[in-house]
């Protein structure tokens, strides 16, 4: 008995110490446990603060780009051409409408004019979460946004809003010029961040579209501590957009006006330039078209309209469409003989026509018509420019050839792009032999240097050309450089070279020429003559759009008043003024408009008188508010 309690008691003192080793090992390893725990806490806390600080923000917090305001763009004296103005909208938020068909009949019983889409509506906010606005409509007039504040407590979630649009306010007159913004397409949204702005715009033509980096200014960023749903809690910080730059053109507004209202049912192009400083004053193009509609997307009846006109309004004939010069060309074709050492007192016969051997003919003879069918008679240089005598300049162009032409040609500024500030700008053609052979892979002929010795052939000009080339041709022979955007205020100084065109005694001459042409009885723009102070020079121009078969010529040149609207000829002038101290080049081009004389130098009349009462000191002005 004594030896099995001296066992129990020797069983249980094991059993003790046994569990005392086990709680000894279990406290060691919730010490390591929480040890582990501890260090991994504190690992966090005190190493991994800032990422995971940052990760939690990212959870709460969103980022909103902010568009920038574009830039303006004004005229020479300051006039805004295009601009931001205010666009009344109406919104709707969806969680305050309480029911969305009511408030939406609401509306439409304040403006009935509007007759909000209903169905399409409510459809289309099933897309958008309910606490973020939805454009209803935009372009509301003063007096309907007015109507919608004074009765927003009826809308129920619907209420009045002010955004920004661009804005152009001489509508037509610049409309090429100026170009026009509208929706990002695909290929400009690639790798662009403007792309992200849910309403990004962009210049698509003029100078929107090749100024638009300096216009479109920097987006801004704000960022917003917001809940689970995404609604916006507060704003933390931002960093404000910065708005384009302002461009200010060389371009005068009112002169722009002015002569666009001359083109006024005509189709065609007036380009004035100063011929000191190579600025542009007018650069006009018609028909044209309302650039605001193309803001929000132009309708489609609207665009079919403008597609489908015979007149191509979407065109800018003053550089992307090219003509025949016609015998605006002859005064170039003058000079190059005159460079080639031939005789200005020398006096040819005209008898109607010219004549040149030619194996294909039947008669084995080929005649070059005169535009006047008796003949001019005995025409030396400056009679020929006078009176436009074709036979005379057959004659010149078949001795010094189609490479000198072409060489005064371009060296004035012909065959190639006058700006570098439009993608749409085209060069034209000033044609030689090389020219031919590389094109057309054939050789010259003798009767293409005739044809192109009166402006017709392959020679192809823009009306932008044609202004320029006129005003170095008159202003000395100095060399310019274009300008459609101003640069500074000593761009005078900077833009004449030393360099000269042509000698200085061909050119007076040529200019006496240009003289004669327009205030000479017999000039074939002495009936656009300027009587008074002030008076202008020119040469017209008639552009030959269709060929003229031998039988018609013995029958009746037929009228362009009897041909359709597309065979007609193109009316052409160059002209510069006041002849005293000569401060502006003119071009004028209508469309199958018919001869110079008719039609392209009465307008040029005109608008050199615009200029001579009211624009011949105009002057840059900055308005900084713009």
């Amino acid at each position: 008995m004594r030896n099995k309690t001296i066992h129990s008691s020797f069983d249980i003192a094991n059993s003790e110490k046994l569990i005392s080793r086990r709680a000894t090992l279990l406290a060691i390893a919730q010490t390591a446990l929480f040890g582990v725990l501890g260090s991994r806490l504190a690992y966090l806390q005190l190493y991994k603060h800032d990422e995971y600080k940052s990760l939690s923000d990212d959870n709460r917090t969103t980022h909103r780009l902010i568009e920038p305001a574009r830039g303006s763009i004004l005229d020479l004296t300051g006039n805004l051409v295009a601009m931001n103005t205010e666009n009344y909208q109406a919104l709707v938020v969806l969680e305050e409408t309480g029911d969305v068909h009511k408030a939406l009949i609401a509306f439409n019983s304040i403006l009935p004019e509007k007759k909000l889409e209903i169905k399409k509506i409510i459809d289309l906010s099933k897309k958008f979460s309910k606490f973020k606005p939805i454009k209803l409509i935009e372009n509301l007039t003063w007096d309907e946004f007015s109507k919608l504040n004074a009765n927003v407590y009826n809308l129920m979630g619907i209420y009045p809003n002010v955004d920004f649009k661009r804005y152009y306010p001489k509508n037509e007159s610049l409309a090429h010029l100026v170009g026009y913004v509208a929706s990002l397409n695909k290929e400009e949204s690639y790798n662009n961040p403007f792309s992200k702005l849910t309403n990004a715009k962009s210049g698509k033509v003029g100078i929107e579209k090749s100024m638009n980096s300096n216009l479109r200014g920097i987006i801004g960023n704000k960022r917003l501590e917001i809940n689970a749903f995404g609604r916006e809690i507060r704003e933390l910080n931002r960093v404000d957009s910065k708005k384009g730059e302002d461009v200010q053109l060389t371009i005068d507004s009112d002169l722009q006006d002015f002569c666009y209202k001359q083109l006024n049912g005509l189709s065609g192009a007036v380009t004035v330039v100063n011929i000191h400083s190579g600025d542009y004053l007018a650069l006009v193009s018609a028909p044209a078209f309302d650039p605001n509609k193309f803001y929000n997307g132009i309708s489609h009846s609207d665009w079919n309209l403008l597609t489908s006109n015979i007149y191509k309004p979407l065109i800018n004939k003053a550089i992307s469409n090219y003509y025949p010069p016609g015998s605006t060309i002859k005064p170039f074709v003058a000079l190059a003989a005159l460079e080639a050492g031939f005789d200005l007192n020398k006096r040819i016969q005209c008898d109607g026509s010219y004549e040149i051997k030619d194996a294909s003919m039947e008669t084995g003879i080929k005649s070059f018509y005169c535009w006047k069918k008796n003949g001019h008679g005995l025409m030396n240089m400056k009679d020929a420019i006078q009176r436009s005598c074709d036979v005379y300049f057959y004659t010149i162009a078949r001795e010094i050839g189609i490479d000198k032409i072409a060489e005064v040609c371009r060296r004035f500024g012909l065959g190639k792009k006058v700006f570098t500030d439009f993608e749409e700008e085209l060069s034209g053609t000033v044609p030689d032999k090389k020219w031919k052979k590389d094109v057309l892979g054939e050789s010259w002929m003798i009767g293409e240097s005739l044809v192109a010795g009166i402006g017709q052939g392959y020679f192809l000009t823009t009306p932008a050309q044609l202004s320029f080339a006129t005003a170095q041709l008159v202003n000395g022979g100095k060399k310019l450089n274009a300008n459609i955007i101003y640069k500074g205020t000593n761009l005078i100084q900077k833009n004449l070279s030393t360099q000269l065109l042509a000698n200085e005694n061909h050119l007076s001459f040529i200019k006496d020429c240009l003289y004669s042409a327009t205030n000479i009885p017999g000039g074939t723009a002495y009936g656009s003559r300027i009587k008074g102070k002030y008076e202008f020079a020119g040469k017209t121009g008639t552009s030959q759009v269709r060929r003229i078969t031998i039988k018609e010529r013995e029958e009746g040149i037929i009228k362009n008043k009897d041909l359709d609207w597309e065979q007609r000829d193109h009316g052409v002038f160059i002209g510069y003024g006041p002849i005293e101290k000569p401060k502006y080049s003119i071009s004028v081009l209508i469309e199958h408009g018919g001869s110079g004389s008719s039609v392209a130098a009465p307008i040029a009349k005109n608008v050199m008188n615009f200029i001579f009462n009211n624009k011949l000191d105009v002057k840059r002005m900055f308005k900084s508010d713009a």
